[in-house]
């Protein structure tokens, strides 16, 4: 039996210099058992963090989904915003932690409204843009402003005099709230509404519970409310002001980890995984992640059938390249000059996490109806193929075999629909698990993915 040999991928597709990610071409006795397959070249892809398996040439699962009457939900995606803004600072929640920022260390300071060139000046835009450079002293080093102001304003001419007004405006209202999230970043505490003396870190807690037998939950501002309407706080046996929501205790609260965004609390040994210890920076509920807020990235878009969208991606893909076929390294160009805030303002529409057990699987399944056009021995013995992303969580080896209820992208999978420019960002996934893939059907400005 012949072993097979990663490929590197071709040339013309590489950009910005990076090495290119091992392909694996699988023969017919190899591609037999995807489990045994994917530990054999694991040392070999498991550097790169991705890699590509390609089928025998024989492996050609038909596409189990009714293109003409399948119809989805869609996001928006606003390209340009992806690399821009860090995940701590979306608009909301810089609103809040500023304004506590302001109301706690800002004296006589009030929320400014500043105008810039006619336009309001979005103070967390910019925060964002001079946190990516490094910071203020950083961008001042490296004269970073020119780039600071085309994230800010895309759109707006550079200029000695904009750039100086831009630097005034962040020295005059940022630094000092930059400053300090840099030393709570630094001492490890968790950004709230801060009053010295008045409450510990939760990591403080965690670490050496409550010394004085009140179970700070709540928020100092709460407290303070509370105190002025005459509330007493409970002593930590009795009545809870906040309960976890997955066991439904109020008990324990110096283990009780509340989310930035709802507010919600749960125990640190409730959550799945549990967690030691509290963790740096913000966290929020697996709910308020996979929420439709623009918060974390999507806005709720229209629904579309696959013909429809197929057109809609044609029709981006005819604005940006014309009637021509772009080239890989055109289309990685580009999409870079977006994120780099060189192209204004890119959004995009993406069918993303659709459930399979909802909207229907791109492999055909035992339990579904045979299409009129499909072979029914074919559809048998794709729906029964071990790389069937429906079965790969069942096989013999797996330890998913153990989870015995459904969790999309874990246990059933999901569905992507994308065009051109459509992202789904690097990331580590949930208990640290591989990520599968499989590409049903794919033009250079669309795609229709299985995970």
């Amino acid at each position: 039996m012949s072993r097979s040999r990663p490929r590197r991928a071709n040339a013309a597709s590489l950009c910005l210099n990076l090495p290119a990610a091992p392909a694996f071409y699988p023969n017919e006795d190899e591609f037999q058992n995807p489990l045994q397959y994917i530990d054999r070249i694991r040392h070999e892809a498991e550097p790169f963090g991705i890699c590509r398996i390609v089928p025998p040439a024989s492996w050609k699962p038909p596409f189990a989904i009714e293109t003409s009457s399948f119809a989805f939900p869609t996001k928006s995606q606003a390209i340009h915003h992806l690399q821009a803004r860090a995940a701590a600072c979306d608009p909301d929640t810089f609103e809040l932690e500023y304004g506590r920022f302001l109301e706690e260390h800002g004296g006589n300071r009030r929320r400014p409204r500043l105008v810039f060139r006619d336009k309001d000046l979005d103070l967390c835009r910019l925060y964002n843009a001079v946190k990516r450079y490094g910071g203020y002293d950083r961008v001042v080093h490296e004269k970073k402003w020119a780039d600071v102001l085309r994230i800010v304003f895309p759109a707006a001419k550079v200029s000695p005099c904009s750039m100086h007004v831009l630097s005034q405006s962040y020295r005059e209202h940022l630094l000092d709230y930059e400053r300090y999230r840099r030393s709570l970043s630094r001492s490890g505490e968790k950004v709230r509404k801060w009053r010295t003396g008045t409450r510990k870190s939760r990591k403080e807690k965690y670490a050496g519970g409550a010394s004085d037998g009140t179970k700070k939950r709540k928020r100092a501002s709460d407290r303070e409310d509370d105190a002025e309407a005459g509330i007493k706080e409970s002593d930590g046996q009795g009545s809870a002001d906040q309960i976890c929501e997955q066991c439904g205790s109020g008990l324990h609260g110096e283990v009780m980890l509340l989310c930035d965004r709802c507010d919600r609390g749960w125990h640190l040994y409730c959550l799945s995984p549990p967690l030691e210890r509290v963790p740096a920076g913000n966290w929020y509920c697996l709910e308020c992640v996979n929420s439709d807020k623009d918060s974390f990235g999507f806005v709720p878009g229209e629904k579309y059938t696959l013909d429809a969208f197929r057109r809609r991606a044609e029709r981006v893909k005819r604005k940006w390249f014309g009637s021509t076929s772009p080239t890989h390294p055109q289309v990685e160009k580009r999409y870079w000059e977006i994120l780099e805030g060189l192209a204004g303002e890119v959004q995009v529409i993406y069918g993303n996490d659709l459930d399979t057990s909802l909207y229907g699987s791109g492999f055909p399944r035992a339990g579904d109806s045979v299409p009129p056009s499909a072979k029914r021995d074919e559809w048998k013995a794709y729906s029964e193929s071990p790389w069937n992303l429906n079965n790969l969580p069942k096989l013999k080896g797996s330890m998913l075999r153990a989870v015995r209820d459904s969790i999309t992208g874990v246990t059933v999978p999901w569905l992507y629909v994308g065009m051109l420019f459509s992202s789904f960002c690097w990331h580590v996934e949930d208990h640290c698990f591989y990520s599968m893939n499989y590409l049903h059907c794919c033009m250079l400005m669309s795609k229709c993915k299985h995970e």
